[in-house]
């Protein structure tokens, strides 16, 4: 049956509503007064009036108008023109409209309250929650814009969730706080995003009638990091006199000893050794001055690569590899002296030392930047001794002011080279104090300046460089002919080998929930047979080998890939959201001409790539 189009949609049933009650109350009324009742009856009228100028108040007094004006032709239909019959119903008439009118003027305030109170939610800068208290429990009610996204939740999804659904962490204190005063003001809170992630925010809850609350939060997150980090760098601070003091005198001290031998005949080598201890003067004079600024400013978003590249070129043939191209970390704005001093104490003290790089690896809980070298390690006893500032000779303050200023912001540092081999400094950053640009609330960074001038030059002179989100169009463009493969900033870090300055190989690492693929190894017909595919992969392999790696390579490129270390595995070693790919093959990927295969990270090799 097809319904009018009055009493369809959201209006409809209230269109039913106020056309029923209309037509009873006048077919009743009529009736009344066909058989003489003109009292009680009337007051009928009034529903239908309450009821279209509830949910039209614009046109609520005309409605009451048109149900006045019905009502008196009524009266004199029946009644004629008795004057006063006509009079009662004029009146009646007139009450009508002016409740009508009423009820309008007051359902119109009540919604425009509505309306702004609405806004208020909806639009404010805190993030604002209505709870209702069912049976002692909190559930949510409505949710705004600001408040889902700090929960990285839709609102719909936090619909009619308990609390403790995002806030299990001190809600006990807080809400018998609620209870007892009826409202509670700034009080510090951890509410936990969907992604597990701890979020601090300063709440503030407020009691409405129906066992109602609105509960409204603004994250300090960033705040009470730098809190913490301003309130370690205060106790760090205080070790800075007795540091510069135990240094100082210890190689004065050794000065004057030197100058009282110099009567000796060694007078040329006593007083080279003045120099060295001269210069040592001056560098822990130096370092003390950098501990000294610690804690002074804020910590702030540091892009690792551009620090790194700072460095230039070292002298002595060393070969730098800088594989941290889209990392940024939030630390004190020491930590650029940081990075600098560990790669300088590799280039001090390596001695047999030919290649140095840094890269990174998200662990769990965090994120690894890792700087080794080749050369000649740290003895197993020494690789906590060099973090200590008294550790003997001079070369421990350093890096025991280093991992002072790294702990600011809680970051650690320890080294697991071998020796004989190389040393292995990891820098080991916090969940949140890490972010890859473009993705999520980092920004993209702008194209690089000097363009594809600056990345990892190899022996065969191609340039190597990961490409930032703004450049992932350029990687879409090369990949056009490659099965309309796109880039995400999200999950893919993408290199890119370079003939002047044009992008003319690409490999991609993608992160999937459970694993690391590499995928996307494409050069045009135009570029191939210069090297440049394998340029590009031994830069992905550089930066991303110390995950565990998989892919899914044709058949007649095994062997290629066999020499960055793949291996063949079994299809149903592949995690699953990898082995997906090629759900279409039904277990035979041989046959699509496909074969799986698994690099390990490179601390797990036996046999180097």
């Amino acid at each position: 049956m097809n319904l009018p189009a009055v009493l369809k949609g959201r209006d409809g049933l209230w269109n039913a509503a106020i056309i029923g009650a209309a037509v009873c109350a006048l077919g009743i009324n009529l009736t009344g007064l066909l058989v003489g009742i003109t009292i009680v009856l009337p007051h009928l009228l009034y529903v239908p009036v309450v009821i279209a100028a509830y949910r039209y108040p614009k046109q609520g007094l005309l409605f009451a108008g048109c149900i006045g004006v019905i009502y008196v032709l009524m009266v004199l239909a029946v009644a004629g023109m008795v004057s006063l019959t006509v009079a009662e119903a004029v009146i009646r008439a007139l009450v009508l409209i002016a409740i009508g009118g009423l009820i309008a003027a007051l359902t119109l305030r009540l919604r425009n309250q509505e309306s702004l109170y609405q806004g208020l939610f909806d639009n404010s800068e805190a993030g604002s929650i209505l709870i209702r208290n069912e049976d002692g429990t909190w559930r949510v009610e409505e949710t705004n814009w600001n408040a889902a996204s700090l929960l990285k939740q839709e609102p719909a999804d936090l619909k009619d969730k308990p609390l403790t659904a995002f806030w299990s962490n001190g809600e006990e204190e807080i809400l018998d706080l609620f209870a007892r005063e009826g409202k509670v003001y700034a009080r510090e809170a951890e509410l936990t995003t969907a992604d597990g992630q701890a979020q601090k925010v300063l709440m503030s809850m407020a009691g409405l009638p129906e066992n109602r609350a609105i509960l409204t939060f603004v994250d300090i997150t960033r705040r009470v990091a730098a809190e913490q980090a301003l309130q370690s760098a205060r106790g760090k601070l205080q070790l800075l006199s007795r540091i510069s003091g135990d240094h100082l005198n210890r190689t004065v001290h050794e000065m004057i000893e030197t100058l009282d031998s110099s009567a000796a005949p060694e007078q040329p080598g006593l007083l080279s050794r003045v120099r060295t201890l001269a210069g040592n003067l001056a560098r822990q004079l130096s370092l003390a001055a950098t501990y000294q600024d610690l804690g002074t400013r804020p910590p702030q978003w540091i892009p690792v690569e551009r620090i790194l590249e700072s460095l230039g070129t070292p002298a002595g043939g060393v070969f730098l590899r800088f594989w941290a191209e889209r990392l940024e970390v939030y630390a004190d704005p020491l930590f650029r002296d940081v990075l600098t001093h560990v790669v300088e104490n590799a280039l001090r003290h390596g001695k047999t030392l030919e290649n140095l790089v840094v890269t990174y690896q998200h662990k769990d809980g965090g994120l690894d930047i890792v700087i080794e070298d080749d050369g000649v390690g740290i003895p197993a006893a020494m690789k906590d001794a060099i973090f200590e500032y008294d550790s003997g000779g001079h070369s421990g303050l350093g890096l025991f002011i280093c991992r002072e200023i790294l702990g600011v912001t809680g970051m650690t540092m320890s080294e697991n080279g071998s020796e004989g081999t190389g040393a292995r400094f990891v820098i080991h950053v916090p969940e949140g104090y890490y972010r890859i640009e473009g993705t999520g609330d980092a920004p993209p960074f702008p194209v690089p300046a000097g363009g594809a001038g600056r990345g990892v030059r190899y022996a065969g002179g191609t340039l190597v460089r990961e490409l930032t989100a703004a450049e992932f169009p350029v990687a879409d463009a090369l990949w056009v002919d490659y099965h309309n493969t796109t880039g995400d900033p999200v999950t893919d870090r993408i290199f890119a080998a370079f003939a002047d300055s044009e992008a003319v190989s690409l490999a991609r690492c993608r992160r999937h929930p459970d694993g690391l693929e590499v995928d996307g190894i494409f050069t045009p017909e135009r570029h191939r047979g210069h090297g440049y595919a394998n340029a590009a992969v031994r830069g992905l392999i550089e930066a991303c080998g110390h995950d565990l790696l998989y892919m899914h390579s044709v058949l007649n490129l095994t062997g290629f890939y066999a020499h960055y270390g793949f291996v063949p595995i079994p299809e149903e070693e592949l995690p699953p959201t990898i082995r997906e790919r090629f759900a279409w093959a039904g277990g035979e990927m041989e046959g699509a001409n496909v074969a799986p295969m698994m690099r390990y990270p490179a601390e797990q090799r036996t046999t180097p790539a």
